[in-house]
Order: C-alpha cells, then structure tokens, then sequence
C-alpha cells in the first residue's frame, strides 16, 4: 500500500472513527489485527495487516473470524483498547507510518502500524511514547539503528526520500461504480485486495496442484516402466522351463564348471543356456524349474500392476487436463478434493487422506487412432466423467436402456469426430454393459453439452436430448 492511498483510507477513518467505542480485539489468522467498534450504534471493522506481501489498512465489510484465544501482543491490545474510544487518526511526518489514538481506563494509548522497509509491525505506547508491546520485537544489536523493544521509548522510521512515491505494496485502486456507502475509499481497496488475494490464492494453489500431478505422474511412470521389465521377465517363464527340461534330459552331456550349453530344442534347432559353473546339470536345471514357477505365479500380478501404473497414468493426465481448463477458485478445489480423496494432496484441512489408492482410477482412458476415450467404471466414475471432464463437443455414449458405463469421446479441437471412432466408442460402451454378452447392442449418443443431471438424482443418472442410435458389437479390440 503507497504512501497516497495509505494518507486517503487514514483521512476516512479519520472523518469516520473518532468517538467510536472498541469492542473487541481479534487476531487474525495472519498476524493481523482487527478491532470491532461500534457508534451510534453503527459497527465498524478495521483491518490492520501486517503481512510481508500485502501490507494493508483498511475497513472490511463484514465481522471478522479471530483464530480462537490471542496471544502475546495481541493479549496487550485487548487489555489496553477494549473499552476505550478512538480519539484520532493520522499519518506520521508524511511517511507509511500511522498513528491510531486511543482514550480508556489505562489513559491515552497509541496504536502504531509501520508499513515501511523490509518488515512491516505494530506497536503499542503509552502517552509518553514508551513502547508497551510489539509484534516484531527488534533487539539492540550492532547496526540496529532503531531497537523496538517494550520498555524503549518509540522512535518513528527515518524517512526515505522515495517513501511518499511508489514502494513495495504500491496499489493503485479504482472507486467502485454505484457505491455510495460510508468510506468509498476504504471499501475500493477492501474489495481490491479481497480480488488480488483471491488470484495470488488460485494461482499458489493451482502450482501446488500442478506440482502434485507432476510428481505423482513422474512416479507412476517409473513404476510402469519398472513392471513393464518384470513383466517381461515373467514372460519368458515357457523359456526357463524348456532349458530346465532340456538340462535333465541332456545332463550326461554336461559337465559342472560350465558357463554355457548348446542343446537341441524340440524342433531340432540349438538352445543356447547359460549355466552356473558352481552347480551341477542337475541343480542347474531345478534352478531354471524354480525361475519358471515364480514367473508363472508372479505374471498375472505383474500384469495387474501394469495395467493399475499405465490407469493410474492415464487419470493423472486427464485430471491434468481438467486443471488446465479449470478458471476459476471452486473448479481448483473442486481438482484439490479429487487429488485429496486418492491421497496425492493434502485436502483442505490440511490432512492426509492415508496411502494413495493408485491402482482405482474412477475412470479408463482408452487411445484410438489419436482420440481418448474415457469409459466410467462406476456409478460415481460416471458422474465424474460425465459431470465434470466431458466438455459441451465431446461426443457422449451410453447402452440404451441397460446399466452400463458412461463413454465419452474427448473433443478438444471441436472437430467432426470420424464414423470409426463413434463406432469404436459405441463398442466400449456395448462391451462395458449388462449387454455385453448379446451380439449387437443399441448405443445412444449425443453431445456431452446435451446432457444434463436431474437435481438429486443418483450418481451415473442423467438425462439426454438430441439422442440418436448406433448398433454396436460389445467388443474391446
């Protein structure tokens, strides 16, 4: 906040809160300060922030929400001001320095709010300047020039030459339009600091979400790329059980100390197999016998993981997607509370929701000649897609008349999506239905903007128009 605005919200409140009676102290969950007062029954309640970023004084609109039980500074506050009258408001030598009056029990009590340098603070004197208590306390060490301590007697910053022109927190704010309350200055700067704050909120939290994507996709494909080898070692279990059989029955032919045989295979051409020197044909071969039974008993499982890393992958990016489109404050937590529920972000109350399920995204995402198609796998997997990934040109798709999956083609170009990938989509949506088993089934389709949920309707219900239908064979490939 710049030194002219700072002078023009102090002149209001200086017209406005003389005479007002304080009747509560409030921390903030900031640091900052707000003091509830009341005149001519009229309630008044002044921001006092001290935040390193966004230095500020102003009125606010609405009563405010403390953080429970004060402390330190704040507990001298309410023991000197509570109760006690505004007696005037003004600037200190022309500088972001103000000075707040106060009358009560315990006589004349100064409120100082330093806006200047590097650290923004409060202070509060008595009469004679003698500092009562301080939210920054700043001990006397060598080049310390102005030591705040309680005790001390205050002694105003040393002025800048550029402190009355633009500085850190410099704002520039517009009148409202139509206002005609009580204040028009301070009720233009409440509302573009609520606005800036808003944004500086949205686009922290839309960082923290990012970087949460990022780093759980990053691991998700290192785990992909880790199973796709064991999958492939797994796969090779038919080639250890044919080198186990050919040792046995080739083992008069073998002697210990070998690294390598060449025997012939079935189909009479040669099978190279590397050999432990340390151990005999024999344990050789149950050596290849034991690798081919923990790869058969470990590939369905490998295959399983494969497929719940390449899910998770493929959630990940189209959430990714959906914060990429989201503009607005509700639509990011509306990401945070899904990221939250799958434990990759803490949710609002800043808890964990425990081990990260992984391996269930609410939804598939299937790839076709370039198209993703996404396929619900639940009534609420459904919802999700339907509700809140589909946008108004991507191509929806559901088994008519039976419980199934909601299919939705993604559109982004807005382009004239072909007849094979409709029919494709028509096929996953047939296959992923009560209907899967009967040779054709019929599909209903229409513009995902054509689809609506009925209000307290269950998850996966919805209502469509501009439907038509397709005959599709239930099928994956």
């Amino acid at each position: 906040m710049d030194y002219q605005l700072l002078s023009q919200v102090a002149d209001e409140l200086a017209d406005v809160l003389p005479g007002a009676k304080v009747d509560k102290v409030v921390q903030g969950s900031d640091n900052s300060l707000l003091l509830v007062l009341h005149q001519a029954k009229k309630p008044y309640y002044l921001l006092l922030s001290p935040d390193r970023s966004l230095p500020r004084m102003h009125l606010i609109s609405r009563k405010p929400a403390g953080t429970g039980s004060p402390a330190g500074f704040f507990l001298s506050l309410r023991k000197h001001l509570t109760g006690s009258r505004v007696q005037g408001i003004h600037i200190l030598d022309r500088d972001r320095v103000v000075e707040l009056q106060f009358t009560g029990p315990h006589g004349l009590s100064l409120l100082i709010f330093e806006l200047t340098g590097s650290v923004t603070n409060l202070l509060l004197t008595d009469a004679s300047r003698t500092i009562l208590s301080v939210l920054r306390p700043v001990s006397p060490e060598d080049r310390i020039r102005r030591p705040l301590l309680p005790g001390l007697t205050y002694l105003p910053p040393e002025k800048r030459p550029s402190t009355a022109t633009a500085t850190r927190g410099c704002v520039t704010v517009a009148p409202l339009e139509g206002y005609d309350g009580i204040a028009p200055v301070n009720r233009a700067v409440e509302e573009w600091y609520e606005r800036t704050i808003a944004e500086r909120e949205a686009s922290s939290l839309r960082q923290q979400l990012v970087s949460a994507i990022n780093k759980a996709t990053a691991r998700a494909e290192r785990r992909q790329e880790a199973v796709s080898g064991d999958v492939a070692g797994a796969e090779r279990g038919d080639e250890y059980r044919l080198a186990g059989d050919l040792l046995l029955a080739n083992k008069h032919r073998i002697t210990k100390g070998q690294e390598r045989t060449e025997l012939p295979g079935y189909d009479g051409a040669l099978v190279s197999i590397p050999l432990d020197p340390a151990r005999t044909p024999a344990e050789n071969a149950n050596r290849y016998f034991q690798r081919y039974k923990k790869a058969k008993a470990g590939l369905a499982m490998m295959r399983e993981r494969l497929v719940e890393a390449r899910d998770e992958i493929a959630f990940l990016r189209t959430v990714r997607e959906d914060l990429e489109a989201v503009d607005d404050r509700e639509g990011l937590l509306a990401v945070r509370s899904l990221l939250a529920k799958r434990g990759y972000v803490r949710d609002a109350a800043g808890k964990s929701a425990g081990k990260r399920a992984a391996a269930s995204p609410p939804f598939r995402t299937i790839e076709h000649e370039g198209w993703h198609i996404l396929v619900g796998k639940s009534a609420a997997g459904n919802d999700y897609i339907t509700m809140r990934l589909a946008r108004p040109d991507d191509l929806w798709l559901h088994a008519e008349g039976i419980p199934g999956s909601h299919v939705v083609v993604r559109n982004p170009g807005v382009r004239d999506i072909p007849e094979g990938i409709i029919r494709k989509a028509a096929s996953l949506a047939a296959y992923y239905s009560k209907g899967k088993s009967s040779a054709k089934v019929p599909v209903a389709y229409t513009r995902a903007a054509l689809v609506k949920k009925p209000k307290g309707a269950a998850q996966g219900t919805v209502v469509l128009t501009g439907r038509r239908t397709i005959m599709a064979v239930p099928e994956l490939d």
